[in-house]
């Protein structure tokens, strides 16, 4: 009881003491010391930088990517590493569904801050969760304006992604542009240390129909060069855009040049099909210890027969990527009436 009771003086002390240094003639010493022993705050240890958990995670659980490891860990560094970058670092990735998108942007997360997803100076925004509809475009404008500027006024190396960007409603992005230009600061705020991420399918057959090329001439995906997709994805994005295109197509952070990178996410073959399989697999805690050694690759081959490969009479591409795995994983093991132990 007398241990309980000293935290709940020591956090009321600690309220009592926010409160003060909110005051700007209010200045406690060691405010910021004793306040980040409670709360995630922009320096070590919340802000980790590890460079090499993104290029291992990158390595052991992204497949068939070689183009986005090595845009990433260049460009990441490059900007966090290197001091006064002129503006926020933008990424754009482009692929169809399945192919890594989301799951790099939390990878990056998880590098970057000590609480992963969890962290308050991470944001991920859905169009069609977040800015569903057109007629609310003045309620989602205030609404991001105000949460992309408390976020890097607590942390100037805040991470935000935006997934489907080609369902956004026209305009919303254009509330973006002044926080990726070429601005110092922005009401005494600087948010050139930042991130910005864009996910889309934008482009996605012109990767798929590029891979299948450079397919036919056999040359292995560690020899892609990044030049050719970006120019085919500039090609969709600046280019090609038509009157019913939404959200990225016709936003000024586009016609701008904003985007530093253009990410190419390629098609994924079966192959790769069978290690997002295999990996989902090792989650569980199979009560059969020769599971792996006996009967996983069989299920792994079941598993990626279930699947719908593309185009049609060539059959290479998986048409929903790594996407369907985990609950095609669980039917198995209902279906065949394994006993796992909980998931590891």
């Amino acid at each position: 009881m007398h241990f309980s009771n000293s935290i709940n003086h020591l956090l009321i002390t600690l309220l009592v003491l926010i409160k003060l240094n909110q005051y700007q003639s209010v200045k406690i010493p060691f405010f910021d010391t004793i306040k980040c022993k409670f709360y995630e705050c922009c320096q070590e240890p919340y802000l980790l930088r590890n460079y090499t958990k993104l290029e291992n995670l990158l390595n052991e659980k992204l497949y068939g990517q070689p183009l986005v490891k090595s845009t990433l860990l260049t460009s990441i560094k490059g900007h966090l590493e290197l001091k006064n970058p002129s503006k926020a670092l933008v990424l754009s990735f482009h692929g169809s569904a399945g192919v890594g998108k989301t799951f790099v942007s939390q990878i990056l997360a998880e590098s970057l801050y000590l609480k992963g997803t969890k962290s308050n100076f991470f944001k991920f925004f859905i169009a069609t969760k977040d800015f569903d509809l057109n007629q609310k475009i003045d309620l989602y404008k205030e609404r991001l304006k105000k949460e992309i500027e408390e976020t890097v006024k607590k942390c100037e190396y805040s991470l935000f992604v935006f997934d489907e960007t080609d369902k956004i409603p026209i305009g919303l992005l254009d509330t973006i542009k002044a926080y990726i230009d070429f601005n110092q600061e922005l009401e005494g705020i600087d948010f050139r240390k930042s991130i910005f991420v864009f996910l889309s399918n934008i482009a996605s057959k012109k990767i798929a129909d590029l891979t299948l090329e450079m397919d036919s001439r056999n040359l292995p995906r560690q020899k892609f060069e990044l030049k050719s997709f970006q120019q085919s994805i500039i090609k969709d994005a600046y280019f090609n855009k038509g009157a019913e295109d939404k959200g990225m197509f016709h936003a000024s952070i586009i016609d701008s040049w904003l985007v530093d990178y253009f990410v190419p996410f390629l098609p994924l073959e079966r192959n790769h099909v069978k290690k997002c399989i295999s990996n989902e697999l090792k989650k569980y805690d199979f009560n059969d210890k020769n599971y792996f050694k006996t009967k996983s690759e069989r299920d792994i081959d079941e598993i990626a027969d279930e699947l719908t490969y593309e185009p049609n009479g060539l059959a290479k591409f998986s048409s929903s990527g790594c996407k369907r795995v985990s609950n095609l994983v669980r039917n198995l093991i209902i279906q065949k009436r394994y006993l796992v132990n909980d998931e590891l």
